[in-house]
């Protein structure tokens, strides 16, 4: 019996102890690979510390690109269309003809109203050598003075004939002139309404013409918050087809009234576009700076677009952490960050593509 539990406690023994080692196996092996991890290849970065200084407080609002000049270039005149000349995208000079109609029958009135107008004025010049010969007869008494004033009376009224058949004239050759429609301003070809065969009356729509040039942003602005728009003020604006990228501009034009159907005031800013980047009718979402108060900012080359959403690492404990970031306006090459990052932070400047969370830097 005492040796069975001798032999019981020995096994006991001998399990504690393998036990152990395989610990302390494990033990070394995780220490070697922290070890190797911690010694491994570290990123050279260069970081700039993130400061405060005053800038410009916003609002968030919305808005719309518009051209500065902006038509749907009516036919003002009746037609069948005969020859397009200009496709969308079209860039025109003003004068260029973007439409031919067919203007067989009002070339047709206008000779007409000009054969008309001729013959007034031949009756005109009949009409002033009646009333000098019906003078000389009032003078030697061989009519009455009642003959004479209704020969006088037709005098008068035949520059007022003239005229009026002068005016038709030169309505009808207007019609001819308006079937070939023209660019009124240089700009581009938005969007072509007609193509040859359709007939048009004068309010049909030819094209769509937008001015070239930066577009103007049109906006809105509640009308709690109208203290905030003056003119000259700042606002910076973003438009989905470029995250991450800001547009600056200027408050140039503010309704004279809000809207009672929407409580808010329509306002127009002159925006800096100098690659040609947006387009009218391009979505815009609006930070109209209100006041100014102290903000962490950061350089502009330490934010990385990625994924519609601002990101910028920091280094921690010398370690990269990558952090989703909520910008703000910009002034100059500072950007400031709402969220994400503190006063005193060092960032990393011009991140690599091969920067990663967690790796470890110089």
């Amino acid at each position: 019996m005492n040796h069975t539990t001798t032999t019981g406690r020995a096994q006991s023994l001998l399990l504690l102890l393998a036990l152990a080692a395989a610990a302390a196996g494990c033990e070394t092996r995780a220490s070697a690979s922290t070890a190797a991890e911690t010694n491994g290849p570290k990123a050279r970065v260069e970081t700039a510390e993130v400061r405060e200084q005053p800038m410009p407080r916003s609002i968030a609002l919305t808005g719309t690109l518009r051209g500065d000049r902006e038509t749907d270039l009516a036919a003002n005149a009746v037609g069948r269309v005969v020859e397009t000349f200009v496709e969308r995208g079209a860039e025109v000079k003003k004068g260029d003809l973007l439409a031919r109609l067919d203007v067989r029958a009002a070339a047709l009135s206008a000779a007409e109203a000009q054969a008309n107008a001729a013959l007034t004025r031949a009756q005109e010049e009949t009409a002033k050598r009646e009333c000098e010969r019906y003078g000389a007869l009032l003078e030697s008494g061989a009519i009455s003075r009642v003959e004479h004033d209704r020969i006088a009376d037709q005098c008068r009224s035949a520059p007022l004939s003239v005229a009026a058949a002068s005016a038709r004239a030169r309505a009808a050759a207007q019609s001819v002139g308006d079937g070939q429609i023209r660019a009124p301003f240089d700009g581009v070809v938005a969007e072509r309404f007609v193509d040859v065969g359709e007939y048009v009356r004068q309010d049909s729509r030819v094209v769509a013409l937008v001015s070239k040039g930066a577009p103007r942003l049109r906006f809105t602005v509640p009308e709690a918050s109208l203290a905030a728009v003056k003119t000259g003020g700042a606002l910076t604006f973003t438009v989905p087809a470029y995250p991450g990228r800001s547009f600056a501009g200027t408050v140039r034009w503010i309704g004279a009234a809000v809207r009672e159907a929407t409580r808010d005031l329509v306002a127009e800013a002159e925006v800096q576009d100098p690659d040609g980047a947006l387009r009218a009718g391009m979505f815009a979402s609006v930070a109209l700076a209100t006041a100014e108060a102290p903000t962490p900012v950061v350089p502009r080359p330490a934010i990385v677009p990625r994924d519609g959403r601002a990101h910028l690492f920091a280094v921690v404990d010398h370690r990269i952490e990558e952090r989703v970031v909520q910008t703000g306006v910009e002034k100059g090459d500072a950007v400031a960050v709402l969220r994400g990052v503190r006063a005193g932070e060092a960032i990393v400047i011009n991140p690599s593509e091969a920067l990663q969370n967690g790796q470890a830097v110089e």
